[in-house]
């Protein structure tokens, strides 16, 4: 068999492979690009807890370090990665998120409201992805008519292919177009602080040492790509699963109490990360197979959340599913500091379409849905829906 994460198949629905690779081969090696594959849960949840031997700080993704030469917490190793990940977690504790509930359902109901009189709507330009880039342009701090431009740049970068050179070369150029809106900003808090998180990294001392302009700039790109593109996915995935089991979004609506335990089996059943790439510190024996050192591997969520190993009847979307955990957040020292705001985020999200526009259908069959380009993530481009409009 052949696991080819770059292939069409693959980035229309992956999970038929991935049931293959956890079956008969759990430490799968592509001999055409060089990588490693872990497809089963144990073994995923296994590499995220020893970052000792499975390394973020050589990249994240199969290409090798990350599109951007400024550090990022999310591709750093021990010890600079835990101390600069207690900086930032400031703005993530649990007070800090709860406390933007109202300013999110402001933004979601703003948003909604001006397309549900229409009838139709394209929602990732209307919603998924509008919001989550509002939600995280409020938390740095950036005036929201520039995030607009933002969002065009970050999609460029995430349309990235190496089998097309012209995709890069435009990534190249949103990357650094990109960095240079970032430091504009970051120059203007210098000169004026604000109430932002920004402003709070350039006032930030490690160790009795302010950050260097790198991780400030390193640390808003990765907000800007990360913290809009996984919430994005997440609101569109759990869109399409409830297209698809209308039963269980009639559900929903008589019950809301049920959306924080759907939201979890949206994630463990489609998930909006699919994947990311670590590099061994030594040679690792696994499934009768030996990983050298120096070798790339790709963990993959998207197939640990689908393991028959870890879950009951795994293929099927069932909002009463009780989930005691999953890996689509990650786990251990990399766990994603933003899961708790997307999941609020996506929580407000549904309570207002469900109210809203409770009766939402795809107007495209799901194969010919256009999908968005990476495979470390996974999500629809374009998610045209039409529903009956409101007043």
């Amino acid at each position: 068999m052949r696991f080819d994460p770059y292939s069409e198949d693959c980035r229309r629905n992956p999970y038929p492979v991935y049931r293959a690779l956890r079956q008969d081969a759990p430490a799968y090696f592509d001999e055409e690009k060089g990588f490693w594959a872990l497809s089963r849960f144990a073994d995923v949840l296994s590499a995220l807890h020893d970052p000792e031997t499975f390394l973020s700080g050589q990249g994240i993704v199969l290409e090798g370090q990350p599109r951007t030469p400024y550090p990022m917490i999310i591709a750093m190793d021990p010890p600079r990665h835990s101390q600069l990940r207690a900086l930032v977690a400031r703005a993530f504790t649990g007070r800090a998120i709860g406390s933007s509930a109202p300013a999110i359902r402001t933004l979601a109901r703003e948003l909604i409201d001006a397309f549900a009189g229409s009838g139709e709507v394209e929602l990732v330009e209307a919603l998924s992805g509008a919001l989550p880039l509002l939600v995280i342009g409020n938390l740095l701090g950036v005036e929201r008519e520039g995030l607009g431009e933002f969002r065009r740049l970050a999609d460029m970068l995430l349309a990235q292919h190496p089998g097309d050179p012209s995709s890069l070369e435009a990534g190249a150029t949103a990357s650094a177009a990109l960095l240079d809106g970032i430091r504009s900003v970051v120059n203007q808090r210098r000169r004026s602080p604000r109430d932002d998180l920004i402003s709070a990294l350039v006032a930030a001392t490690v160790d009795g040492a302010r950050l260097d302009e790198q991780e400030i700039l390193g640390f808003c790109y990765l907000l800007i790509l990360a913290g809009t593109e996984t919430t994005t996915n997440l609101i569109a995935n759990g869109v399409l699963a409830l297209a698809a089991h209308p039963d269980q979004r009639s559900e929903l609506i008589r019950e809301p109490s049920l959306l924080p335990q759907a939201i979890e089996e949206i994630l463990r059943w489609d998930s909006p990360v699919q994947s990311q790439a670590r590099t061994t510190s030594r040679p690792i024996e696994l499934h009768g197979r030996t990983i050298p050192e120096g070798a790339k591997v790709l963990i993959l969520f998207g197939s640990a959340g689908r393991d028959e190993r870890e879950y009951a009847d795994a293929e099927r979307f069932d909002i009463h599913r009780r989930i005691e955990r999953h890996l689509t957040f990650g786990h251990g020292i990399h766990f994603c500091l933003g899961a708790a705001l997307a999941r609020l985020e996506a929580q407000i999200a549904f309570e207002e379409l469900l109210r809203c526009i409770p009766d939402w259908h795809v107007d495209s069959e799901p194969d010919e849905l256009e999908r968005v380009r990476p495979y470390m993530v996974r999500g629809p481009a374009r998610l045209p829906l039409r529903f009956t409009p409101v007043g």
